[in-house]
């Protein structure tokens, strides 16, 4: 059976950890997690429109052409 355990890594000093960098990081994520979720929930209603949109057109070419 292998070795599983896993050396741990060596704790950062505290001085050198920039929070102010990392705020920034956090924030810049969360603003881009949210955009896209608001872009993705509109998708849905962007191709009901198209579909509905490509439906109409052909029954009213239908409607002109052969009635």
């Amino acid at each position: 059976m292998p070795n599983d355990h896993h050396p741990l890594r060596p704790r950062r000093n505290p001085e050198d950890i920039d929070l102010g960098a990392i705020k920034t990081d956090l924030e810049f994520l969360i603003e881009r997690t949210e955009r896209f979720r608001k872009e993705q929930a509109l998708k849905p209603l962007y191709t009901m429109v198209g579909s509905a949109a490509i439906v109409i057109a052909w029954i009213e070419l239908f409607w002109r052409r052969c009635l």
